[in-house]
């Protein structure tokens, strides 16, 4: 993998929405394929990371212009104390799909008294 991340936040544009017991996250990941992309969870966060390497075939283009961009792009997200092994995933058409199922703490909201 690459040393160095991409500021992700401009590269992985996000919907985040929530319904009734669950967080959706739909990641747009264009030109990613299912093999270069990896999510963790930990200590509350998902981490999401796509790399794409460089083309290594260059020498033989005559490039006028070259946009497309190639490294790693992480983005985290802070979805609590939830249990991992009930977040969900797919891949479908460039974009990432993340249902996180709430966990009962998030549920239960407390009003803290400032004495």
């Amino acid at each position: 993998m690459f040393d160095e991340y991409i500021d992700s936040d401009s590269y992985m544009k996000c919907d985040i929405y929530e319904e009734n017991d669950k967080y959706h996250i739909e990641i747009d990941l264009p030109g990613f394929k299912k093999e270069h992309l990896n999510i963790e969870f930990n200590h509350g966060y998902l981490t999401v990371l796509a790399s794409k390497k460089n083309d290594t075939n260059i020498e033989n283009k005559n490039y006028i212009k070259r946009e497309r961009t190639y490294g790693v792009y992480k983005r985290d997200f802070y979805v609590g104390n939830v249990d991992y092994s009930k977040i969900n995933a797919k891949y479908k058409d460039g974009v990432l799909i993340i249902d996180v199922l709430k966990s009962a703490d998030n549920k239960d909201k407390k009003t803290i008294e400032i004495k």
